[in-house]
């Protein structure tokens, strides 16, 4: 996994595809889950460290990743927005600005030396600790844990009607968590997981969904298009806004599922 995260950062620093963005935003987060399981051993202020250190990361790709997502919605609402135009052109100007962004500071912070040293450090770390450690007990206490954070999240995020979106996203990154640890640890636990990782695939979906709208209307409001007049990008944002709704209720929707 950590080849997978420093391959995807090597290919960025040349490369400017939508997907290896995305991949390498993915890759990061699997290192955060797996690291999050193994805590309790590789200890508090080792782990605080490296998570921040992947939040870092993840933020370089997610840039680049974000303005690939507004573009895409930005153009869904030109086919019935003509003028909307002006504000796609501008986006894809700051998509090519956070493309030179990112892959300055992926080269100049080094994150090849970085991750490897995460590995080293925690490969050192569990060897001391954990030989004897109960594999299969271990994973099913940590996907347990997993588990029920996500069901308060949910609960959470079905009884409350203030800072919903919040809520939303907490529910999103729980569920990526629990079917990142059932994915590593799928072949050390009891039971078959693969309709519960398919259940996980399919709200995460709707979440996501949400998610993009919501995050693209956040990145527009807090942009400045000096080229596109203040009403266009009003326009844009009476667009997202519209979907964001329709979205929330379908996602909502979904996280009732996994509440009950």
């Amino acid at each position: 996994m950590v080849a997978e995260a420093v391959q995807r950062a090597r290919d960025l620093s040349t490369q400017s595809e939508a997907e290896g963005f995305h991949q390498l935003r993915v890759a990061v987060r699997k290192l955060r889950a797996l690291y999050w399981a193994y805590s309790p051993y590789l200890g508090e202020e080792a782990t605080a460290h490296a998570t921040e250190e992947f939040k870092r990361l993840a933020a370089l790709a997610g840039g680049t990743r974000d303005w690939d997502i507004a573009g895409d919605l930005l153009k869904s609402a030109q086919a019935s927005r003509a003028s909307i135009a002006l504000l796609v052109a501008a986006a894809r100007e700051k998509r090519a600005q956070a493309v030179v962004h990112s892959q300055t500071m992926i080269k100049s912070d080094d994150v090849e030396a970085f991750l490897n040293d995460v590995l080293l450090r925690a490969q050192a770390t569990l060897q001391s600790r954990c030989n004897d450690l109960p594999i299969q007990a271990f994973a099913e206490a940590r996907v347990r844990l997993a588990q029920r954070a996500l069901r308060k999240r949910s609960r959470r995020a079905t009884r409350s009607e203030a800072a919903h979106e919040e809520n939303l996203h907490d529910v999103r990154k729980a569920g990526k968590k629990l079917r990142y640890l059932l994915e590593f640890f799928q072949p050390f636990i009891k039971g078959a997981h693969g309709r519960t990782i398919k259940e996980l695939t399919s709200v995460q979906n709707k979440l996501g969904q949400f998610n993009d709208i919501a995050a693209s209307e956040t990145l527009i409001r807090s942009a400045s298009f000096n080229e596109v007049p203040p009403e266009v990008v009003q326009e844009s944002l009476q667009w997202l806004e519209k979907q964001k709704c329709r979205r929330m209720r379908a996602a909502s929707r979904r996280v009732r599922t996994i509440a009950s």
